[in-house]
């Protein structure tokens, strides 16, 4: 869970600082000829001899791969296994820009990340940690200087921080640290008062995505639960220690011995970091915002060149540690990050203890002489809707810490859309920051949805408090455009809600053609075939609720719908729901009117093909859709069955 941070790049600065101009350097390289690319200059610098190239190369790499054109350059060279080799390098400086700028490289993308175990990083990166653990390490912190670190304990925080994003990426990276015996001296970092929390948070982040299904840690983590139940104690002092306590509860709730030991304060752990206000906080941090580029430039003023030249060599390093230095308003939002991080990593918790664990299924994919009799299992949809609104689907213990903490409504609470003009000034003063609301907001709402598929409809509140949420996410999705991950967050809630309402259909009587018409363009506008199948789930479940005239609305644009859309679940997902409308009433007059059977026929052979090419692509959802493919087979003869025996109305 969760991605390290991306290096903080000061804009409109002037370099008052005597740092390298990084950008000056790669236009001096090559309008010199030296290399052809910024890329080939890099690795030059870091194959030198000079302990001073391999450091400026480093500095480089670190910056000029947030561009994708020197990514794609990056993958064509042996770069990263050049720099990887210097993590084990004699001197120190080079070990800490080392780690660094592979920290840097990592938080991109899973698929660097895979590039990266690719190009061996893991050997001389776990090289590296081992060193720490056989030695008694303590870090240093400048009570002057907001208590930085010192340089190797940086290069250990920087190293954890890019294991952990290599862990998350790729469970080759996860092997290898099982293989390490590293474990252990992990565990023993977590002690803040000797660590400090910013290791502390970083290893204890590292450790809460290896020790997500990996059995191999848990027979070491299970011997430390007093270590890591003490986080659970922390005090609400500052954000950094909300995030601790969070993610340690996280450790805890991935290890089944420790997960039933410490069940009650686990979840009040998580009760606690979702009660904080974040909406305070993020009304308190905007009004800084707009002001902190003024006060860079102001603070730039100070400094003339006659003082930098009169300047010793350590005054000079000294100045520039200060100059890099966050001011006031950085470690303002650094803190408020922190926060929305511990919520969002509450909520990911709870969407975890709270799955209910589904049977395996096992298909060969490779075996062509499987029929598709033997590939589907039946199931009784009105069942299943039944059994989902009145069953509970949780262990008791459970279901009533959620209840008891009230932390269905402190969940609702983070989905909300926070205020117009804040998001404002973050859209255009901290992007980043407004990354972490939605990401937020997201899982907030991705955890309600995994609440609504396993509590009754009474638990959550009642008929009437679901009708109200769904009404309310409607709303909010109709508003404007949003990003596509909080889109399908929404809609996924609002499908999961509406399902507690099949029984309730007088909460619908109000709902009119225009009501419809906006969920109907909500599918023909939306370009995702994820969210277009939760509208057209949602449709086909409004088609159990609804009077008739809506109902032959929905079945025609369902089957219309389908019959144009490419992607074989959305198309799935949508015939299922359709096939459900006839649950109760068979609507003949409908199925003549809207020429189901020929169109139904039409989508079965779609179907048919559409399952043969996209049958290694589905994967986990290969089985349920060759059942809503069989059912539909089955449902094209019962419906020419009924057309043969119908007599249809006639208007007078």
């Amino acid at each position: 869970m969760g991605k390290a941070r991306k290096p903080k790049i000061h804009k409109n600065k002037v370099n008052p600082t005597g740092l390298v101009d990084v950008g000056a350097l790669l236009d001096q390289e090559l309008a010199n000829g030296k290399s052809e690319s910024p890329i080939h200059a890099i690795v030059d610098q870091l194959q030198s001899s000079s302990t001073e190239d391999k450091i400026c190369g480093l500095q480089t790499l670190a910056t000029i791969c947030q561009n994708n054109v020197n990514i794609s350059a990056a993958v064509e060279t042996d770069l990263v296994r050049i720099a990887a080799s210097l993590l084990v390098d004699p001197d120190q400086s080079i070990r800490h820009a080392t780690a660094g700028a592979l920290r840097n490289l990592s938080v991109l993308s899973v698929e660097i990340c895979e590039y990266m175990v690719d190009q061996d990083v893991l050997t001389p990166l776990l090289a590296l940690l081992n060193k720490y653990s056989n030695t008694d390490w303590k870090p240093v912190f400048d009570r002057n200087m907001q208590d930085q670190m010192d340089e190797k304990s940086d290069t250990f925080l920087q190293a954890v921080s890019l294991l952990w994003n290599l862990c998350e990426s790729t469970s080759v990276a996860l092997d290898s640290f099982n293989q390490s015996q590293l474990l252990e001296s992990f565990v023993r970092c977590l002690d803040w008062n000797v660590y400090g929390k910013e290791i502390v948070v970083a290893v204890a982040q590292c450790l809460l995505v290896i020790s997500e299904d990996n059995v191999a840690s848990w027979r070491t983590l299970c011997n430390f639960g007093n270590e890591l139940s003490s986080l659970l104690q922390l005090p609400d002092s500052d954000n950094q220690s909300i995030l601790l306590r969070t993610v340690a509860s996280g450790i805890i709730a991935n290890v089944p011995a420790l997960s039933a030991t410490y069940l009650s304060q686990l979840f009040l752990t998580l009760s606690k970091t979702l009660e904080v206000n974040h909406r305070t906080a993020l009304g308190s941090v905007t009004s800084s915002l707009p002001l902190m580029s003024r006060n860079d430039l102001t603070e730039l003023e100070v400094i003339d060149d006659a003082q930098m030249e009169e300047e010793s060599a350590e005054q000079s390093f000294q100045r520039r540690r200060r100059a890099d230095l966050p001011s006031e308003v950085e470690v303002e939002i650094r803190n408020v990050g922190l926060l929305l991080q511990a919520q969002r990593i509450a909520a990911e918790i709870l969407t975890n203890i709270c799955s209910v664990e589904e049977e395996e299924w096992q298909e060969d994919m490779d075996d062509d002489n499987l029929s598709e009799a033997e590939s589907v299992h039946d199931y009784d949809a009105a069942d299943l809707n039944n059994s989902l609104q009145n069953t509970d689907k949780l262990p008791v213990e459970v279901l009533e810490a959620i209840k008891s903490q009230g932390l269905v409504e402190k969940l609702w609470q983070k989905a909300q859309p926070i205020a117009e003009n804040v998001r404002q000034i973050l859209a255009e003063n901290d992007k980043n920051l407004l990354k972490r609301v939605n990401n937020l907001r997201s899982s907030s709402m991705l955890c309600l949805h995994n609440l609504c598929n396993h509590m009754s409809t009474d638990d959550l509140g009642g008929a009437e408090a679901v009708y109200q949420v769904w009404l309310e996410l409607g709303q909010q999705v109709f508003q404007g455009q949003q990003n596509p991950k909080l889109l399908e967050a929404s809609t996924s809630l609002m499908r999961a809600t509406l399902e507690h309402l099949r029984k309730s259909p007088d909460l619908f009587k109000q709902m009119t053609d225009s009501d419809l018409q906006l969920m109907l363009n909500g599918v023909n506008e939306c370009q995702d075939p994820e969210i277009r199948a939760n509208w057209l789930r949602m449709l086909g479940t409004l088609g159990c609720l609804l009077p008739e005239a809506l109902i032959k609305l929905i079945i025609d644009f369902v089957i219309t719908t389908c019959l144009k859309e490419q992607d074989i679940w959305t198309i799935s997902e949508a015939v299922d729901s359709m096939m459900d409308i006839f649950a109760d009433n068979d609507w003949n007059q409908i199925v003549h009117e809207v020429g189901m059977v020929t169109k139904c026929k039409e989508l079965d052979r779609r179907m048919k093909t559409k399952l043969k090419q996209s049958k290694r692509d589905l994967n986990e959802r290969y089985p349920a859709v060759c059942t809503v493919r069989t059912n539909l087979s089955r449902f094209c003869k019962y419906l020419e069955a009924e057309m043969k025996k119908f007599k249809p109305q006639t208007v007078s």
